[in-house]
């Protein structure tokens, strides 16, 4: 009996050698580093069968896993593939990995800062802030940590807190090209654009193959209409990286401003086929194909925005107002009651919807969607414009009247003189 548990003793430490083995040997192939950049953060489209089989090896790891937990190798090995998950922008599952590495061995600084990366990717920016002061707890120096937290600070308006941290990053290291990134960032966000982009030359100077500051810096040049600027220091950026996505869709945006969309459309159309998960990406081709007058295809694209992120307020809009240009007012009063769902108190929603029901002459509905619309935009006169307008419809022309004269008002304090003039005839009509 003592020689044959002894037997099955040593049996289980040799398949959990050869199990750990072979995990980290695919590990080398798939995921041969631990730096993250955001930037090359990518869904997996095509699993390959290797990327399976690992698969298969961490599902059995997980099975033996509270009998192996002490062995040494198991932490830095979960964080590995805690790593590749989150290369994959499997971010949850990848979060999984990180904590129950980091309830093992709660030392490892690479740890924390990924899985601070992974909460950042997710917009969690308190979580991220939180895993990132843990690795500086560890290693105070770590301009990498830094610069992120940074980052999340930025992102959370904490800009005098991110202002200090980077200030710090820099007094570390002068040339580390994300901690001048972030500084660039934090600049743009108090619109200090020319400060801004000297910060960002400097990124750029550091590491001229650092596609992000490339990116940022193009997306200030649209922003100032610097477009000859943009076109260059964008394909700048696509040529070290011919698929990223944001410096395609601000190529994109550059020429939209400047009325070539069908070179436009073509940007869009290469952005949403590497980040075809992005609703904000779909919006901007289908607002070409509109603009064209390519209005099936406008559908197809919101739709797709709609697909990506159900919640995605905008694309239920557009898509609602191509059905109204697709003569379809059903189905565009659908997307439009969506879209309120979701936003309750969207004033442009609520107007967008009651001019549909003005459409189908359901002038009472359209009055209360009016009615919401100027309750929550109280200066904008158009809501008050089609109020009156309904309020004429259903025969109350003493509270049209009223509502006629407080919109033009509106209309001549915003120098909109036309419609103040129509405001004026429509009351002495009444």
């Amino acid at each position: 009996m003592i020689r044959l548990a002894m037997n099955q003793f040593w049996e289980s430490c040799v398949n959990v050698d050869e199990l750990l083995e072979e995990i980290d040997n695919k590990l080398i192939r798939l995921s041969p580093t631990t730096e993250i950049q955001p930037e090359v953060i990518k869904p997996v489209v095509i699993m390959t069968r290797e990327r399976q089989a690992l698969g298969d090896l961490e599902k059995e790891l997980q099975m033996t896993l509270d009998s192996i937990k002490q062995d040494e190798r198991v932490p830095a090995l979960l964080t590995r593939l805690a790593d590749l998950h989150l290369k994959e922008a499997d971010f949850g599952r990848g979060i999984i990995l990180y904590e129950i590495s980091l309830g093992i061995d709660s030392g490892q600084v690479n740890a924390w800062l990924n899985m601070g990366i992974a909460y950042i990717m997710m917009k969690a920016m308190k979580e991220a802030i939180s895993c990132l002061g843990s690795a500086l707890a560890i290693d105070e120096d770590n301009v990498e940590a830094l610069a992120y937290l940074a980052s999340a600070q930025l992102e959370t308006l904490e800009l005098g807190a991110c202002n200090d941290t980077i200030d710090r990053a820099l007094h570390l290291d002068q040339h580390h090209s994300r901690a001048l990134l972030v500084k660039g960032r934090y600049h743009h966000a108090l619109g200090e654009q020319e400060v801004a982009i000297t910060w960002l030359k400097r990124a750029i100077q550091a590491d001229p193959y650092f596609y992000p500051a490339l990116v940022e810096l193009g997306r200030i040049y649209h922003e100032t209409k610097r477009y000859n600027d943009a076109i260059e220091v964008l394909n700048k950026a696509l040529n070290v990286d011919l698929e990223q996505p944001y410096a395609l869709a601000i190529m994109g945006d550059v020429y939209v401003d400047k009325k070539e969309h069908e070179t436009a459309l073509h940007y869009y159309d290469r952005a949403v086929s590497v980040k075809f998960d992005d609703p904000a990406l779909w919006v901007k081709k289908g607002d070409v194909h509109k603009h064209l007058k390519s209005f099936q295809q406008a559908s197809h694209a919101y739709q797709k925005a709609i697909n990506a992120n159900p919640e995605h307020v905008d694309a239920w809009v557009k898509n609602g107002t191509i059905m109204l240009l697709l003569d379809d007012e059903n189905t565009a009063l659908e997307y439009l009651n969506t879209a309120l769902a979701l936003q309750p108190d969207n004033a442009d929603v609520a107007h967008q919807r009651g001019l549909i029901l003005y459409s189908l002459e359901r002038y009472q509905e359209a009055l209360e969607d009016f009615d919401a619309a100027f309750s929550v935009e109280p200066d904008n006169a158009m809501h008050l414009y089609y109020r009156a307008l309904m309020l004429e419809i259903l025969e109350h022309p003493g509270d049209a009247r009223r509502t006629w004269q407080v919109a033009e008002r509106l209309f001549t304090e915003v120098g909109d003189t036309v419609k103040a003039a129509e405001c004026r005839a429509r009351m002495k009509r009444l």
